[in-house]
């Protein structure tokens, strides 16, 4: 019989969720069910759920009991695997397994990716190299949204969307001007600026977010023709949403604010969003609507180590999404 893990709070989680010890005999359990062998087990990094590398050939991910991700995730690596132009970690079994108090614990189990994070190269990286790169996840993020959300859409990821969406208009801004990265003079203009960004968001205009596509979530390999996007990685922040709530984490992320990346981004993407004069905004508002936007703009803001709060619209636009028609090409 399995051990008990009782976890009570978010306390209790932070303590054992990269911990082999407490994870172990479920993975071994999992493991002999799924026919897997191993024999090194070490925790992944910058997760929040129980990531775990098997001989770095494996990944299992075992599901915190906080968030309810996990069927949605399967459905879409499923799906995935099935889309050669958005490459992601071959899906190897997924399930739930009990505890000795009979708690069910969902997991994944993927193939390990050798290639790199975007963040652990960009160093090395020629300019050439980074651009080339950008351009690619670019092309792959297009397709991902171009995915027919017809067998992922539900009750459940529209609650999921919901819930995010409204918590944030809830609290984002009162936390930025509580951290005093925005004035308060601003904070009534952003608030109806949401609240437009929100009344435009249409189930029917909705695509498959990523929703966290960092730098450690984009993985790059050298080949014969080049450095490639080898893998997207992590989609347990994916919901069906509104597109520009994927720029946050690029801008901020992976092109560290630079706009010559950034440009390389689009014209991959989507080429008339460079001449759409309300792309910014709409970037800007969904940057603030985003799960972990005013978590990102603070930090932005400490680390640039700026005395006094945003006092305009404008000045916050061009820290989050300056004009794409004035960003320089590579």
């Amino acid at each position: 019989m399995l051990p008990s893990i009782r976890i009570s709070g978010w306390e209790d989680w932070t303590r054992v969720y990269n911990d082999p010890v407490v994870w172990r005999p479920l993975i071994d359990a999992i493991c002999v069910r799924e026919g897997i062998g191993y024999r090194q087990l070490e925790p992944a990094s910058a997760n929040t759920n129980a990531v775990f590398l098997l001989d770095r050939a494996f990944v299992v991910k075992i599901y915190s009991p906080f968030w309810d991700e996990f069927d949605f995730e399967r459905t879409l690596l499923e799906a995935l695997g099935a889309e050669e132009e958005i490459p992601t970690p071959d899906l190897v079994a997924s399930g739930r397994i009990s505890d000795a108090d009979g708690v069910a614990w969902c997991y994944l189990i993927t193939r390990y990716c050798v290639a790199r994070p975007f963040s652990k190269i960009r160093r090395e990286l020629s300019d050439d190299d980074a651009t080339s790169l950008v351009g690619q996840l670019g092309r792959i993020v297009r397709a991902l949204h171009a995915l027919d959300i017809g067998r992922l859409a539900s009750a459940a990821t529209e609650r999921i969307w919901a819930d995010v969406v409204g918590e944030r208009r809830r609290v984002a801004l009162d936390e930025l001007t509580r951290a005093s990265v925005l004035d308060t003079n601003i904070v009534k203009p952003l608030g109806t600026l949401l609240d437009q960004a929100i009344a435009a968001d249409q189930p029917e205009s909705r695509v498959v977010v990523h929703g966290d596509l960092g730098t450690d979530h984009v993985l790059c390999a050298p080949s014969r023709h080049g450095w490639k996007v080898e893998a997207l990685i992590d989609f347990g922040d994916t919901n069906i949403g509104v597109r520009e709530y994927e720029w946050m984490p690029l801008w901020l992320g992976c092109f560290d604010r630079d706009p010559i990346l950034a440009r390389a981004f689009l014209d991959a993407y989507e080429p008339d969003l460079i001449d759409d004069p309300d792309f910014p905004m709409r970037a800007v508002a969904w940057t603030l609507l985003h799960d972990f936007g005013a978590d990102e703009l603070t930090r932005l803001w400490r680390e640039r180590g700026q005395q006094e709060p945003i006092e305009s619209i404008e000045r916050l636009q061009e820290l989050l999404c300056p004009d794409p028609r004035m960003m320089p090409t590579a």
